[in-house]
């Protein structure tokens, strides 16, 4: 039998929990949050001001430790939350250098970053239950935790999501099983299972040889035993899958021009316009007036060319006006929002991008 060195070295480094003696009842949130973007954590933070969150006892803003700030800009955004339940949890020294010098590429360091986020997350977590809730993801309904968490107790589930994977391997198996985003999951059920287990990553099963996402595994396994389960009516979530991984790969594997085809990098830079940074640190994304040039000019750093652009520009677009129902848009934000992406509302309508066909999906999930 063949011995997998890095599987070796991450059981090594990470195959154990450590011991916790009891848990309160309730759920945590667990934001998995990019470093160097803190205007995400303040857009993550005010969108659970507006929501009901009356069993959730903790809040856990886990780094990615990404950046050059040393997380100052998160920890601000902690501070100024006045939200007592809210806690800073250092990624730790290991996960930190597992990421960021043994990552092949940004892509396969995004992925490894966000397994070892949810664990540094459910190791901080006290209570019962953990919320893992993406940097992406903002909610319509304010009670959308709150009925996820009642539900995942009501039918006695190990984890609840709110979306099935779309992966071939699960749908021939018949397995619906809940993606990563906006999970509910079972703090002892998952200390059940070891840590290297939630790490996406090659797998043999009865079924044959399958590529994982994070934290998908262990639900795969235990699937049979009927509480790994979707919710029957979930609330409105509007989840821009991709956006972290997209700009990671803008930020640190520059490949010029790069092509936003699913619109993330433009989705950054219009929140970061809306909140801009308190400490007059540089924009994290181009503003949107230059990211705009790549509507036509061939020149520009980021580039909207293309057929695979033009299809997904309506699912986009819909999600947009979805978000801007989100308490955290609604009114001027809303209104500053569809101010700012008109230009490539006139550009995609002049082409007739209905008639369009997406052509793009993100495999990995990565952080957001």
């Amino acid at each position: 039998m063949r011995i997998d060195p890095k599987a070796l070295l991450l059981n090594t480094l990470f195959g154990r929990w450590q011991p916790r003696r009891a848990f309160e009842e309730g759920y945590s949130v667990i934001l998995a949050t990019p470093m160097d973007m803190p205007f995400l954590l303040r857009y993550a933070l005010e969108g659970l001001t507006g929501l009901d969150t009356s069993h959730c006892r903790q809040i856990i803003v886990v780094p990615d430790g990404w950046g050059d700030d040393g997380g100052e800009g998160l920890r601000r955004a902690v501070a100024a939350s006045g939200d007592p339940r809210v806690e800073y949890v250092e990624l730790t020294p290991a996960a930190h250098f597992f990421i960021h010098k043994l990552g092949k590429n940004v892509g396969a360091a995004a992925n490894s970053c966000h397994w070892a986020m949810i664990v540094r997350g459910i190791a901080a977590t006290r209570c019962e239950y953990a919320f893992l809730h993406d940097a992406d993801a903002f909610f319509v309904d304010a009670d959308a935790i709150e009925r996820q968490y009642r539900e995942c107790l009501d039918r006695g589930l190990d984890t609840l999501g709110v979306t099935a994977r779309w992966d071939p391997f699960f749908e021939e198996a018949g397995y619906s099983i809940p993606a990563t985003w906006e999970l509910m999951v079972s703090t002892r059920w998952a200390r059940r299972h070891n840590p290297v287990d939630f790490k996406g990553r090659w797998r043999d099963t009865p079924r044959g040889r399958h590529e994982f996402d994070n934290a998908l595994y262990p639900q795969y396994v235990d699937y049979p035993w009927g509480k790994v389960g979707l919710m029957a009516s979930p609330a409105r979530i509007v989840h821009f899958n991709g956006a972290v991984t997209t700009y990671r790969i803008f930020r640190y594997q520059p490949r010029r021009p790069v092509v936003d085809e699913l619109f993330r990098l433009l989705l950054l830079s219009i929140l970061e316009e809306l909140i801009p940074a308190e400490d007059g640190r540089s924009p994290a994304v181009p503003p949107v007036a230059e990211l705009a040039r790549g509507l036509d000019d061939p020149s520009a750093p980021v580039s909207y060319a293309g057929a695979a652009t033009a299809g997904n520009y309506p699912a986009f677009r819909a999600q947009v006006d979805e978000m801007c129902e989100a308490p955290t848009f609604r009114g001027a934000r809303a209104e500053k929002v569809r101010e700012l992406i008109a230009p490539f509302d006139r550009h995609f309508e002049a082409r007739g991008a209905d008639a369009a066909e997406p052509a793009f999906r993100f495999r990995r999930h990565g952080l957001g």
